[in-house]
């Protein structure tokens, strides 16, 4: 910035400048440069690492160190987590091939009483959209509350925003149902790419529309763990089973490509069923029962895959400070 002496610059970032975030981000983003979206991102000053294994892992650490290290940067060590299988990140825990949202702000949203001002439904209904990702049908469900956003300039005053309201039946039923729905095990899962892919599209003169679906293993065990515990009342009986996954309506009918759901579906021809979809919303009693914990739960053989170790790490890693206490403690294990 000029003045009447000379022109000057910032050799730290200032806080509160307007473009202040958006320029760290781009020099930030340079730092990494071609590892981006590589093996590597960044939201401003949240960096995160991943990789496939952990010998990638410590070679991508050190790159990104050093990176860091050629731009004289200065990263907190208190503040870092190094080779984890578990983050929480940007308001998501994320874990192997699974995203939720974080439990901590999930607790507050649960926690958040009935808005009394048109301030209070807005934050609200903004906070739970940035969740959104994980709820079905969002749009439809808050759209009640979004008559409470401001709009003008009038409403946008504190004055405005902070008069006292009473929530619309439509508006209250919204506020209720999103907390009801914030309750549940909200998880998005990565597609498996040795899963076959199942697309669902329809058409009308306004627009088209289109699924793209897989089954899951998960699902399909649900249906055999069920009939095999109920073998002497189902064996010779013509039944009908209900689950609120549609991709496995052809179960019973159709050659599975999943060899582990095509083993499943061939030991289930004895019997006669059918299969039936219903909405999720109304397969309350099952879905409580899976995600109600038990004290001593068995284990599906065909789950069991055999692990080998083997040494993955070389004194090549060492020359990095912060990558040598993980190697060290991963050889105390």
């Amino acid at each position: 910035f000029p003045t009447r002496d000379q022109h000057y610059q910032f050799t730290v970032l200032p806080q509160s400048v307007t473009n202040g975030p958006p320029a760290f981000q781009r020099i930030v983003s340079q730092i990494l440069g071609l590892t981006r979206w590589k093996y590597s991102l960044a939201y401003l000053d949240d960096v995160i690492i991943y990789s496939t294994t952990f010998k990638e892992h410590l070679l991508h650490l050190n790159d990104i160190l050093n990176r860091l290290n050629d731009a004289n940067f200065r990263l907190n060590v208190t503040k870092c987590q190094i080779a984890r299988t578990s983050i929480d990140y940007l308001g998501h825990h994320i874990q192997h091939r699974i995203i939720r949202p974080n439990a901590d702000n999930i607790r507050a949203l649960l926690e958040t009483q009935q808005p009394i001002s048109t301030e209070e439904a807005f934050r609200f209904v903004k906070a739970a959209e940035y969740y959104r990702k994980f709820i079905p049908e969002f749009s439809t469900i808050a759209q009640p509350l979004h008559q409470y956003a401001p709009t003008t300039k009038e409403q946008r005053t504190k004055k405005s925003q902070a008069t006292p309201i009473t929530l619309s039946n439509d508006a209250l039923d919204a506020f209720n149902k999103l907390k009801r729905i914030l309750t549940n095990d909200l998880v998005l899962r990565i597609p498996d790419q040795n899963l076959p892919f199942k697309i669902q599209t329809n058409a009308s003169k306004i627009g088209v529309g289109a699924v793209l679906m897989q089954t899951h293993p998960n699902e399909c065990y649900a249906i055999i763990y069920a009939i095999e515990k109920w073998h002497k009342y189902l064996d010779g009986q013509s039944f009908s089973i209900e689950t609120d996954h549609k991709p496995l309506l052809p179960f019973n009918s159709k050659q599975q490509l999943n060899s582990k759901c095509e083993r499943w579906r061939l030991k289930l021809q004895q019997y006669r069923f059918t299969i039936k979809y219903i909405k999720g919303k109304h397969n309350t009693v099952a879905d409580y029962l899976s995600r109600s914990p038990v004290d001593n739960g068995s284990n599906d053989e065909d789950d069991y895959t055999p692990t080998k170790s083997a040494s993955t790490q070389t004194d090549e890693y060492m020359k990095t400070k912060i990558v040598a206490p993980v190697i060290i403690r991963n050889y105390a294990k």
